[in-house]
């Protein structure tokens, strides 16, 4: 069996900028004068994992802060900025979801992320006609976060596949760096925040997630046959 899996949120919607809000006015609700610009932002996405952000970013300041407290309001702020914006579907997503059914292959959704979040990006999908995904992971499972394996492997031991037939999509670094640990093959999708030379760990990386998803899933698929 075969199966593609998409790695984060970013890789399924656009959310760079209200992440970016949201760790900004967490800062300021904690009572701190760090404001990150666009550029602070985009060298902090390498690190996948909004607490690593938090206590790398305070490391270097020289500051003791409490980055679970910080980051938790953070998450507060940007779910209530998720479900009062108008967040769209990363185009190709639905359709390159909908050739993999069609394939036959198994879908994952497989993120360290907060339950909460994953639920909204999960009815977003819904709403937009995406098939459902046969594995779902979130934060609640308590697996070491990426670039560890760990939750890559969970998933392909619920999926039952081998990781020589499975195609991921990720976003960030510590991403393609877990999915290539666990032995899969990997998109990378660089996101609005992001560039191609972020992503150079990949196997491939594709401004046109539908175009170079579709000839991934298919090179797997029919080698799989």
């Amino acid at each position: 069996m075969t199966a593609l899996l998409f790695g984060s949120i970013g890789t399924i919607v656009e959310t760079s900028e209200l992440q970016h809000r949201a760790f900004n006015l967490a800062f300021e609700k904690h009572g701190l004068d760090w404001h990150w610009d666009r550029e602070n932002y985009e060298e902090m996405l390498k690190v996948s994992g909004g607490v690593k952000r938090i206590e790398g970013y305070a490391a270097r300041k020289g500051a003791e802060v409490d980055a679970k407290a910080i980051h938790a309001t953070k998450t507060e702020i940007f779910l209530d900025l998720l479900k009062g914006g108008d967040v769209p579907i990363r185009p190709g997503v639905v359709d390159l979801l909908t050739h993999a059914r069609d394939k036959g292959m198994k879908t994952g959704f497989v993120t360290g992320t907060e339950e909460a979040t994953v639920e909204i990006v999960l009815g977003l999908l819904k709403d937009a006609g995406a098939p459902d995904f046969d594995v779902v992971t979130s934060r609640s499972l308590g697996l070491a976060e990426k670039p560890d394996p760990a939750i890559y492997r969970a998933a392909l031991s619920r999926l039952v596949v081998d990781g020589k037939r499975v195609v991921v999509v990720e976003d960030n670094v510590d991403g393609v760096a877990a999915a290539k640990a666990a032995g899969l093959h990997v998109i990378g999708s660089p996101g609005a925040y992001a560039g191609p030379d972020d992503l150079a760990g990949a196997d491939i990386v594709a401004e046109d997630l539908h175009a170079a998803g579709v000839d991934a899933v298919d090179r797997i698929a029919d080698s799989a046959a």
